[in-house]
């Protein structure tokens, strides 16, 4: 037995390595799946998908933008005479209101009225002038009647010319005493409108000029609110026809304003390509220069609309809808957001909306959507 193992161990060796191959293949085939079994029956079935029917609602959108608070104009506070202040009214500091009228500071009226005395003192030397030129007048046509009373006088000799010179010398003289009137009036400066003051760089004693700004203010009457706008934000307000607005702000009571649309700008920013929009209120002295607020605005009605699930758009605008079996792609034009869902203005829905897309979603990709009986009807009343 020995001998016959030796004699033939190259044999041996080979048929044990075939059966050891041939066992691995029966194992191998014994473990592969079953063609015809059910998960073979699940590979080839389409990727099945939720899809929903959209149902065409009104919608009337809610645009909420960002704004800042700012005047229309700021006015520089410049005295028209020079003199030195010799009061400021406590009202005149950064932050304080006046009234329209109310006294802002004064200026020294010492040469003011000197001017007016000296005017009203040229004003009486020209009416007296006139008044002798006026009687020598008289004098004269009447000796020259008596000797040429056929004659017309001159009137180097009636004195038409100097009784001409002293009038007007009288007219200088009242519009003189008139701008100096004028003058002492401006020595005391007021608010030109009820206004808000910025700044100030003015106490008494202080000369003032008439180039140099001692302070600006600004009307509370022409506080808005300026809000940058998006072209599609701008579509969904629609027409600007003086749209009541809703200011949102922390420094009232209850945080809201009432406001309304009074126009947009008639450019786009060179900077962000936005336009603008003005918001103007009834209560501007609820409001502060440099503020920030939220503007609510209710845009322009759409008559009819989809709500689709949130989750349905792959990406801003796109979405896939079921066709003859197959996915297809739509794009669509989002109007806004309701809780989870998207509305977008009515399109081809074809089957239904995809409400969750595969991640493997293609035009044309073959899929298996739930039965009718299983389809999910999205309305107004979904939220």
């Amino acid at each position: 037995m020995t001998e016959f193992v030796e004699r033939h161990a190259g044999a041996l060796q080979l048929i044990f390595v075939v059966g050891v191959i041939g066992l691995a293949l029966l194992l191998s085939i014994s473990l592969r799946p079953d063609s015809s079994g059910p998960a073979a029956a699940a590979r080839s079935t389409d990727t099945t998908v939720s899809i929903v029917t959209p149902v065409a609602t009104p919608f009337r959108p809610s645009v909420s933008l960002n704004g800042v608070v700012q005047a229309r104009t700021v006015t520089r506070v410049i005295p028209q005479v020079t003199g030195r202040v010799v009061k400021v009214s406590p009202a005149f500091r950064p932050g304080a209101s006046v009234a329209k009228g109310e006294m802002l500071f004064t200026i020294d009226p010492s040469d003011y009225k000197l001017a007016i005395e000296r005017t009203l003192a040229e004003i009486e030397a020209a009416r007296s002038e006139l008044t002798r030129l006026e009687a020598e007048a008289a004098a004269e046509r009447q000796i020259w009647r008596g000797q040429f009373p056929d004659r017309k006088i001159p009137d180097l000799i009636a004195r038409v010319p100097q009784i001409a010179a002293a009038k007007a010398r009288i007219h200088s003289g009242e519009a003189a005493r008139q701008a100096a009137d004028l003058a002492l009036s401006r020595t005391v400066v007021r608010a030109p409108f009820d206004a808000r003051i910025l700044e100030t760089e003015l106490d008494v004693g202080q000369v003032v000029g008439g180039s140099a700004a001692v302070g600006s203010m600004f009307s509370i009457d022409s506080l808005e609110i300026v809000v940058p706008v998006s072209a599609e934000q701008r579509r969904l307000i629609g027409p600007l026809n003086g749209q009541r607005v809703a200011i949102i702000t922390p420094v009232t009571s209850d945080g809201v304003i009432d406001g309304k649309l009074v126009r947009a700008a008639a450019a786009l920013d060179e900077r962000t390509r936005l336009g603008t929009l003005y918001v103007a209120t009834d209560n501007p002295d609820l409001l502060t220069v440099g503020e920030f607020v939220t503007v609510e605005i209710i845009g322009e009605d759409t008559p009819d609309s989809y709500r689709v699930p949130a989750t349905a758009l792959t990406s801003r605008d796109r979405l896939w809808v079921v066709e003859d079996g197959r996915l297809a792609g739509r794009t669509v034009e989002v109007l806004g957001r309701e809780a989870e869902m998207a509305v977008v203005r009515v399109f081809d829905d074809a089957d239904g909306v995809v409400a969750l897309p595969p991640a493997n979603a293609r035009d044309g990709l073959s899929v298996s959507p739930r039965g009718p009986g299983e389809l999910a009807t999205v309305d107004s009343d979904a939220n």
